[in-house]
């Protein structure tokens, strides 16, 4: 079995590493075309604070916990140690935890699942979970890093404190009463023994939290809808992929805003899955000179409108009104591939130059058509991207949480 190793220091360094291995999860696969900027727009936009490595809903409450026994340890218990190292060490005993009540078998959620102590992951919960915990304000992290956050919140407050109070433990002054300045503007206070025999289960107060939050901060998304209407839920769990569901759903009594936004997801992975096949078919023709996904592309062609929600009425400006930083020559390239699909593509040789022109914008000097970069191309073997999920199986599973955990 082949691994890597690499050194990190800060981080910083670590995050950037981490992101790299993510492009190693199936939703994560390297997008070849560029198409991922609005991909991930569009699912912000159903799925706020939700990313494809999330596994369960109870991370969001143990990173909140773990930051609040930190600002109720009395001041001598924290000396010499700051925040993010006391956050790092914590959720390492919490994985090692996880890891053995699971039985360090895949497949539960658990974040590091595989590792008993002392080793260690490339990314931790609170990476992973720290967008989300600012979007639906399980902390007010005012879209900080954790980093910047956590050493702006413990050095604007952290000398107050400690002025406050005698650095003896037996201070009246250094109990847990003496804690309640939230420094890290924590929404949630944990009960004394969370983490005794800690599971990912939510509790029912913790799910009634998260369901009230979700439909109060991401109200008419999606999101909220699946938790307020039990018709599009049962829709949404008994589906295999999104664009399953967005088919059955926009025939239910939803708002015209969400049909119309699942309308455009499913129709722009419909469009873009066309554009990943042509891609495909020039890497084979180019270095093996077969038709392998030949086929493949005749039936996309021959089904595109019908497998449309909408074709008359698509418009690509629409997509951009979602993912406003996507780049110049992407936004052309989606409105000429549009166009060229309105024509049927009677001009294939117009198909491979936007194909060829695209992923060079993309990959630069890593082109694999322009440059004859095919080392790592294979017979019969895709490359890049398929259909677009946006975070359907992670937002299933994080909802299921909360549906299974109001029940208890």
């Amino acid at each position: 079995m082949a691994s890597i190793g690499w050194i990190d220091f800060s981080p910083t360094h670590r995050n950037r590493v981490g992101s790299v291995l993510d492009l190693l999860k199936p939703e994560g696969m390297v997008d070849e075309l560029g198409m991922g900027t609005i991909r991930d727009a569009l699912a912000n936009e159903m799925f706020p604070g939700i990313s494809t490595i999330q596994t369960r809903a109870r991370y969001f409450f143990i990173i909140p916990y773990i930051l609040y026994e930190y600002q109720a340890a009395k001041p001598a218990q924290r000396r010499g140690k700051s925040p993010s190292k006391f956050l790092e060490d914590r959720e390492y005993e919490v994985m090692w935890q996880l890891a053995e009540r699971y039985s360090y078998v895949e497949g539960q959620g658990v974040i590091g699942i595989t590792k008993r102590y002392p080793e260690k992951i490339a990314r931790r919960p609170s990476t992973i979970y720290w967008n989300g915990l600012n979007t639906y304000k399980f902390m007010d992290t005012q879209g900080l890093s954790a980093e910047t956050f956590l050493n702006r919140s413990t050095n604007k407050t952290v000398e107050s404190l400690l002025s406050s109070v005698q650095l003896s433990d037996d201070t009246p002054g250094d109990d847990r009463d003496a804690e309640h300045e939230n420094i890290f503007r924590i929404k949630i206070e944990p009960k004394l023994d969370w983490n005794d025999n800690e599971t990912l289960d939510l509790l029912k107060d913790e799910a009634d939290f998260f369901n009230d939050r979700i439909i109060s901060i991401a109200k008419n998304k999606l999101i909220a809808e699946l938790l307020l209407d039990d018709s599009l839920w049962q829709i949404f769990t008994d589906a295999n992929s999104f664009m399953q569901f967005a088919k059955a759903a926009v025939s239910q009594n939803i708002s015209e805003k969400l049909k119309a936004t699942l309308t455009l997801a499913n129709d722009f992975s419909e469009l873009m899955y066309g554009s990943n096949i042509a891609y495909n078919c020039q890497l084979q023709q180019k270095k093996f000179n077969n038709n392998c996904y030949e086929e493949d592309w005749e039936n996309w062609l021959r089904d595109i409108q019908s497998n449309m929600l909408d074709f008359e009425n698509f418009n690509p400006d629409e997509l951009f009104g979602y993912a406003t930083s996507t780049r110049r020559t992407t936004i052309q390239f989606v409105k000429e591939w549009w166009e060229q699909t309105q024509l049927g593509f009677t001009n294939l040789k117009k198909r491979d130059e936007l194909i060829q022109n695209q992923e060079l914008m993309v990959k630069r000097g890593k082109a694999r058509l322009i440059y004859n970069k095919t080392d790592d191309v294979k017979e019969n073997n895709w490359i890049g991207l398929t259909y677009f999920n946006y975070r359907y199986s992670q937002a299933r599973t994080i909802l299921n949480d909360i549906k299974t955990g109001l029940t208890n």
